[in-house]
This record gives C-alpha cells, structure tokens and sequence, in this order.
C-alpha cells in the first residue's frame, strides 16, 4: 500500500466530502500496452501523404500531431477527411491492443466498492471508445460516465473534458479526484479545480506527479479504498 499522501495530513482535503471519483484508463484502470510509437508513425504516414509532415513535431503527442496537421489544411472538407483517415489510423493499432487488455490488480473491486459507497464513477480517457468498450466487454467495470476522445471536442489535459464528466455526474470540482497515470492527468484536474492522485501503475515516477503538484501518490488504484476510508465495515 502506498504511504499516507501529504494531502490527508492536512485539513484541506476530506475523503467525505469527495462525492465523484473521474479515472483515467489506459495505464490507470487497464494495462493496454498500446504501441504509441507505431501509431504515432501511423498518423504521421497519413500526414505524409497529405505533405505536412515538414511542419510537423514528430515527437509530439499524437493527438496534437492530429491537431496540428487539421490547422494546416485550408478546406473544411479536407479536415473532414484528413481526421477520418488519421483516426481509422489510430483506431487500428489501439484495438490490437485493448482487444486483448486487462484491469489492473483489485481495480474493477475497487470501482465496484465506490459505488456501494456512494461515490460516483466517471472515466475521461484520450482513448477510442470502440477500444474501452473491447475491455469492458471481457473484463466489466462499474463507471457511470464515459468520456473517449470520440465523444468531446477537446480532449485532456484540455479541462473542458473533466468538466463536462463533472457536470454529468453532478459534482462540483471541490468534490471530485481525478486519478490518472499521467502528468496531464494532473494537469488537467489542476485546470478543472479537482482534487489529484498520481497512480504508480505506468511509466510515470514519483518525482514526475511531485514535479507537477499532484495532491496525492498512490501505488494503485486499489489504494483508494484507504484514501477514502472505505474499507469494509466491521461486522
């Protein structure tokens, strides 16, 4: 388990008034291992073929790259086009993966005792929504709302996207924690006013959720359960 964060040794935060828990889930919830690089290289083969990779950051993240490449293109219809061509791209590595995912340890016991506790579950993922869907379809997790990068106009860190799931679960921001294995899930619930937890569960270090002002870091998600005191009642 992981130590006692920084965050509960103060009387700011207070696990009883969370009411809404928002995850992330490739590298939070579920360990895809989707190859990034190959899809990056995917969507920058489709950029070539539109010749705009000269003006492109190739190390960039691949939804921006996917950004950068529409704000290029003069004609409505040829954004159309070229974000269409760049997501059947993308589409295609992401389901090689997730077509064979699986939560990770104690997640989807986790996810369930939320919810018998009261807390509302909410999931904002720059993931496809036919890729979660495949996990779920084999490995079933509790959430209440689901927020893929099919179903807003601006994805995280961009907080118009926790925003949204915020609104759909009916918690203020100052009632929710948003979990994630990244630094731009830390990002993204700085922006939105949420509280923050950094998962050890990916690539992500210690130092890294430190660097970026995480309120708490967890080895798991499991650890939520002692975060928010929510273990089972003694009989």
């Amino acid at each position: 388990m992981s130590e006692l964060p920084a965050a509960l040794q103060t009387e700011q935060f207070d696990p009883a008034a969370i009411r809404a828990v928002i995850f992330d889930f490739d590298g939070t919830l579920a360990a895809t291992d989707i190859d990034f690089g190959l899809m990056r290289r995917r969507v920058l083969e489709v950029a070539d073929r539109w010749g705009l990779t000269d003006h492109l950051d190739h190390r960039g993240y691949i939804l921006e790259i996917v950004e950068d490449s529409v704000a290029m293109l003069p004609e409505d219809s040829e954004r159309e086009r070229f974000r269409e061509e760049a997501a059947t791209a993308m589409r295609e590595v992401e389901l090689v993966f997730t077509s064979v995912a699986s939560p990770y340890p104690r997640v989807p016991e986790t996810l369930e005792r939320l919810r018998e506790c009261g807390r509302r579950v909410g999931i904002v993922t720059r993931n496809c929504r036919a890729g979660v869907a495949s996990v779920f379809e084999r490995h079933p997790m509790h959430h209440e709302v689901l927020l893929t990068r099919d179903d807003v106009e601006r994805v995280k860190p961009d907080p118009a996207h926790l925003r949204e799931a915020l609104e759909k679960l009916e918690a203020g921001p100052h009632e929710a924690l948003m979990v994630g294995d990244h630094i731009t899930d830390i990002e993204v619930g700085h922006a939105a006013g949420t509280w923050t937890a950094g998962v050890l569960t990916a690539k992500t270090t210690r130092e890294q959720f430190e660097e970026v002002g995480a309120h708490m870091i967890l080895d798991s998600v499991a650890d939520l359960i002692d975060v928010l005191f929510l273990g089972e009642a003694p009989a």
